[in-house]
């Protein structure tokens, strides 16, 4: 405030401006802190004149201005305002609001067209558009819409950002910007949610589970497994802010690794009170395992716990399968969902299980963690079902275009895979094609290292965890060396720090 009063209005204030009444704004994010207050209360009172005035912006009154003006036609297109009134009337509504949100997303990350000053301005409204439909959930006391078009958005405006990671000009600072003000809603959103909704009651006996709103079984396994995945990706979250500490800072490395522990703990907990865990309805649940257990991998000390996890959720599969039960399943229709199974014939359960990343996923991991038992039960489950399809999938060349969009299909699928060779033999396979193609690290998230926005894309958009975030925890066992993937997703990603 010195430098405004002795050196910009005397010496940078245009001249036509000059002699007119002058107001100094204050902005602040929240309100002015009790110790500071006399300092700021006297600074104003000795430096305001009859023509220099000071006002306090703080955060209720930057918030009243931005909701009473963001509509107005300078700020947003006239149809990307439809869709934000319709996402913010329909809050109570989650899948709703979240397509109208989508809608407008969409409409704003379309900059193909546009150039560099437009491209800010569109993230910069993608940005106001998430802090304002986050500061309305919150009202509302339903931030489930806002969870997911969090993940959206910050997607979407990397899709743009990435166009000038790695460059030092006005608009990759001005991109950087908008891009760390929709992280930081991301991230805040995610952080409320899960201290709210699941962190308090994981460690209690069906907690969770007797907590959702649903009306049958499949409600709370599709819920559950959804929980399962945001836990693992908040904890690889605050893993990789782990890694963008300095060794100097060591209060933030030591504040972010005890958030690491507690959403570790957090997935164990919930495992073990909620038996629903032990059991996925759907195939591509796999997805949200994987998650989780690349999280718990961080912490070497959790192996046991996840092979005895997926010890009994193979064991159970095993035996829904052959009682023509609730075995997991590629249905992707809800109706369909309901009525599983079907029909207790065998050409329904060919039908309703011709493929599958979820076996594959428990033989990966036994293989990884050397349990010869288990990979052996995976390749006798493999024996009851001959006609599925076991498979895993690949970044491809076209992943890069596509991957934080979801605007085309991508990727590759190495399918038809055999479980009847060793466990050393599956891994030189599964991870040849990764060492084979420099498609995953020639991706921009990886290679800006913004990691965790594959496995945010991952999830939102459910397609399966590429492997390559294993390689190090592979080349670890190929050396005998103790540790998990504390340094594996570091090998397998480039350095671990953030250039952008």
């Amino acid at each position: 405030m010195n430098e405004i009063i002795d050196s910009y209005i005397p010496n940078r204030l245009p001249a036509e401006h000059r002699g007119k009444d002058i107001v100094v704004c204050i902005a602040l994010g929240g309100d002015v802190q009790e110790p500071v207050r006399p300092l700021v209360t006297g600074f104003i009172g000795q430096n305001t004149t009859d023509n220099l005035t000071f006002e306090e912006w703080n955060g209720d009154k930057l918030a009243a201005y931005i909701q009473s003006s963001f509509l107005r036609e300078d700020l947003l297109p006239d149809r990307a305002r439809s869709h934000l009134r319709k996402a913010l009337a329909m809050l109570d509504e989650p899948n709703v609001s979240y397509r109208h949100f989508a809608r407008l997303v969409q409409l704003l990350s379309t900059v193909d067209e546009l150039n560099d000053a437009q491209r800010v301005t569109a993230i910069r409204q993608m940005s106001i558009c998430l802090w304002i439909l986050y500061s309305w959930a919150r009202e509302a006391e339903n931030i489930e819409a806002a969870y997911r078009v969090g993940e959206l958005t910050l997607l979407h405006a990397w899709s743009i950002a990435k166009l000038h990671a790695g460059k030092d000009n006005k608009t990759a600072r001005a991109m950087q910007a908008a891009l760390l003000s929709i992280f930081k809603a991301y991230h805040q959103i995610c952080s409320e949610f899960l201290r709210v909704n699941v962190l308090p009651y994981a460690d209690k006996l069906h907690a969770v589970s007797s907590a959702v709103w649903g009306s049958c079984s499949v409600d709370v396994n599709l819920k559950l497994f959804d929980l399962l995945g945001r836990l693992g990706v908040d904890a690889l979250w605050a893993y990789w802010g782990i890694q963008q500490c300095s060794e100097d800072d060591s209060a933030a490395r030591e504040q972010m690794r005890d958030e690491t522990l507690t959403y570790l703990q957090a997935i164990k907990a919930l495992v073990n009170n909620n038996p629903v865990l032990l059991l996925p309805l759907k195939d591509e649940q796999a997805i949200d395992i994987s998650i989780a257990l690349l999280a718990l991998i961080i912490d070497s000390s959790n192996r046991n716990f996840i092979l005895s996890w997926l010890d009994e959720m193979l064991a159970r599969a095993k035996f829904s399968y052959e009682a023509h039960s609730r075995y997991p399943n590629i249905l992707s229709s809800y109706t369909e969902l309901l009525e599983h199974p079907k029909s207790r014939d065998d050409d329904y359960r060919k039908n309703a299980t011709s493929g599958s990343i979820l076996y594959p996923v428990i033989a990966l991991w036994a293989a990884l963690l050397q349990d010869e038992p288990l990979y052996s039960k995976v390749a006798q489950a493999q024996k009851l079902m001959p006609h599925c399809t076991f498979q895993l999938w690949y970044p491809d060349e076209h992943s890069e275009n596509h991957f934080y969009k979801d605007c085309d299909s991508h990727g590759a699928v190495l399918s038809n895979l055999a479980l009847n060779i060793s466990a050393h033999d599956f891994l030189a396979q599964v991870f040849g094609e990764c060492d084979e193609t420099k498609n995953f690290v020639e991706l921009s998230a990886v290679k800006y290292s913004w990691w965790p926005l594959i496995i945010v894309a991952c999830r939102h958009y459910r397609l399966p965890l590429p492997l390559n975030f294993l390689i190090g925890l592979r080349d670890q066992d190929q050396s005998n060396e103790a540790g998990a993937i504390t340094t594996g997703i570091t090998d397998s990603v480039s350095d671990g720090t953030t250039t952008y």
